[in-house]
Formats: structure tokens, sequence, C-alpha cells
């Protein structure tokens, strides 16, 4: 994996690939998550874990498994967890002004941008569509590393 020395923001849904074994791009994820467990520098948002939270849920229909995944993330991994400051909600309010895309995208390119570290995505629709007139934070996609 090409990404050793980078610095990154984490979006869900390269989480969500991490944590559900069955997706498409677990091994991917798990390559990426190994690298963050030995020390490169990886940060999320609150509001990425809470969504993360969510879509474990619904996929797996298991409160537990969801919470113990969040918990994983918030306690277990050595991640930069970005808080809901001041500073924080007002980068997220202005890039979702500016973006069209969802709150919690642009959460992740927030997360990047207050750090200044790149954004991490899979290559979602919405997000490849118009990754190249999005502001915040340069964007990578997992699929390409």
């Amino acid at each position: 994996m090409r990404l050793r020395r980078e610095q990154l923001a984490l979006d869900t849904s390269v989480l969500v690939a991490f944590f559900l074994e069955e997706e498409r791009l677990h091994e991917k994820a798990f390559e990426l998550i190994d690298l963050v467990f030995e020390g490169i520098y990886a940060c999320i948002s609150a509001v990425n874990v809470a969504e993360l939270g969510y879509v474990l849920e619904r996929v797996t229909e298991d409160r537990d498994f969801a919470q113990n995944c969040m918990h994983a993330l918030c306690y277990e991994m050595s991640l930069d967890m970005l808080p809901l400051s001041w500073e924080f909600m007002r980068t997220l309010a202005h890039l979702k002004a500016v973006n069209a895309i969802s709150f919690c995208d642009n959460a992740t390119l927030a997360a990047a941008n207050l750090r200044g570290c790149k954004a991490i995505f899979t290559r979602e629709k919405e997000i490849v569509a118009k990754a190249k007139r999005l502001t915040g934070a340069e964007i990578v996609f997992l699929e390409d590393l």
C-alpha cells in the first residue's frame, strides 16, 4: 500500500468496508486500518463516528455490534478524534454551504481541512461525480490504493 506517509481523514464508507467483512472493499480497508494501528496518522470526526453507528446498526440489525465498533474507533484505535468544536462546526457549515454532497461527507472534508490532510473515501457515485469541484481538502479513494 502506497500511503505509508500520508495523513488521512477517514470517511464513514471506508470504515463500513472495514467492519463489514462481506463488503467488497474489506481487504483494502483492512490494509489501511492496519497501517493506522502501525502509527500512520488518521483522523475522524465525531459526526462520522455517529454515522458509522447508524449505518452498521441498520445493515446488521445489531445495535451492540454497531456500538462496539464505535467504541473501538473512539477508545481502542490511535485515531485523532475531532470533537464538535466551534472551529469544526464553523468549517463544516461552510463546506456544506458550498459543496453539494451529504452532511457527513462534508464532515470528512472538514476534518481533513482542519488537520491539513487528505480525505479518503470509497468511490461512491456522489463523490466521484463531484470530486474535482469539491472544496475543503484533497480527496483520495480507497480503491486506488
